[in-house]
C-alpha cells in the first residue's frame, strides 16, 4: 500500500530496530542474571562468610577494626562451645523433637487437609485463613498462651509439651500443602476409580496418598525445619529443663553478646535447614514448595 502511494520503507529504523534487540537479550541472558547473582551473594553469601570467619577467630589473636579478615584462624571457638557448652545436649534434643513434631502434624493434618481438598463445604475459607493464624502472629505471643494452657494441663517443662508446641507451630505448612495437594488431583482421576467400584478407603490409599507424596515430603521438611528453628516456644515452655540449638544460640546473643559462639551455633542451626531445603528444591516443583508460604 505504501509503495502504490508512492511512499519508500524507512530502511534506516531497522539498524535502531536490530540494536535494541540485542541489547534487550543482553540484558535478558547475561547482565540480569548477573546483578541478581551479586544481590544474592550481598544478602546471602557475604553474611554467611562473615559467620564462618568470626566461628574462626584465634582467642589469642582478636578480629578487630580495621583489619578486613581475622589475623590468623583456629578452631579454638567449636571446641569451647562443644566442651563448655550444652550444644551437644541441645542438638539431641531439637533432633528429637523434631521428628516426632512432625509426625504428629502430620497425622492431625491428613484428614482436615482431605476435607478442606476435596470437599465444598461453608466456611471453606475461613478455615483456610484460620489455619494461617499460628504463622500470622507474633512467636512469642503464641507462646506466652499456650504455656498458660500448658501449666493447666502440666505439660511445661515436660517433653512432650515441647513436642506439640512445634506440632501446633509446623500444622499450618503441613495443612496448607497437603490441602493443596489433594484440590490438584484431576477429578476424573476419582471419577474413573469409583466407576470401576473403588470406595473412597480404596481411592485414598492406592490413588490418593501416592498421588500427594511430594506435598507430604513438602510438608515434612517445612515441619522439621520449623521445629529445629523454633526458639520463643521452647524459651517459655521448655527452659531450663530442656535446651535447643536455638536456645543454646540465643544465650550467646544476650546481654553478653558473644559473637565468635553465636557464629558458630548459628552455623549448626543453619546447616541442616540449608542442606533440607536444598533437598525439597531437588525433588519438589516450584509450586509445591511456594505452597508452605501460603501462596497457593
Amino acid at each position: 500500500m505504501e509503495l502504490s502511494q508512492g511512499r519508500v520503507p524507512d530502511i534506516s529504523a531497522e539498524p535502531t530496530l536490530r540494536l535494541r534487540k540485542v541489547l534487550a537479550n543482553t540484558w535478558r541472558d547475561y547482565i540480569a542474571p548477573l546483578l541478581l547473582l551479586g544481590f544474592f551473594i550481598i544478602l546471602v553469601g557475604l553474611p554467611l562468610l562473615m559467620a564462618v570467619l568470626w566461628s574462626l577467630v584465634n582467642p589469642d589473636d582478636p578480629w578487630s577494626y580495621p583489619n578486613p579478615f581475622p589475623p590468623s584462624l583456629s578452631l579454638a571457638q567449636w571446641e569451647f562451645v562443644f566442651k563448655y557448652t550444652d550444644i551437644v545436649p541441645a542438638i539431641i534434643t531439637s533432633f528429637t523433637i523434631a521428628p516426632f513434631a512432625t509426625l504428629f502434624a502430620f497425622i492431625l493434618a491428613l484428614p482436615t487437609a482431605y476435607a478442606i481438598g476435596r470437599y465444598e463445604f461453608r466456611g471453606k475459607e475461613l478455615i483456610r485463613v484460620l489455619i494461617l493464624l499460628p504463622i500470622v502472629l507474633p512467636g512469642m505471643v503464641v507462646a506466652l498462651f499456650l504455656s498458660r494452657a500448658f501449666d493447666f494441663f502440666s505439660l511445661s517443662q515436660t517433653f512432650l509439651g515441647l513436642v506439640l508446641g512445634h506440632t501446633l507451630l509446623g500444622l499450618p505448612f503441613m495443612l496448607r500443602l497437603l490441602s493443596t495437594s489433594f484440590a490438584a488431583i484431576p477429578k476424573e482421576i476419582s471419577d474413573a476409580a469409583s466407576n470401576l467400584g473403588a470406595s473412597e478407603l480404596t481411592k485414598f490409599r492406592h490413588i490418593y496418598i501416592p498421588l500427594i507424596m511430594p506435598g507430604i515430603f513438602a510438608g515434612a521438611i517445612f515441619t522439621f525445619i520449623v521445629s529445629l528453628e523454633e526458639f520463643a516456644l521452647t524459651f517459655v515452655i521448655g527452659t531450663p529443663s530442656f535446651q535447643t540449638i536455638p536456645t543454646v544460640l540465643f544465650r550467646f546473643l544476650g546481654y553478653s553478646f558473644v559473637r565468635t559462639n553465636a557464629s558458630v551455633v548459628a552455623l549448626l542451626l543453619m546447616a541442616p535447614t540449608t542442606l533440607l531445603l536444598f533437598i525439597a528444591d531437588r525433588y519438589l516443583k516450584t509450586n509445591v514448595l511456594a505452597a508452605g508460604y501460603g501462596n497457593l
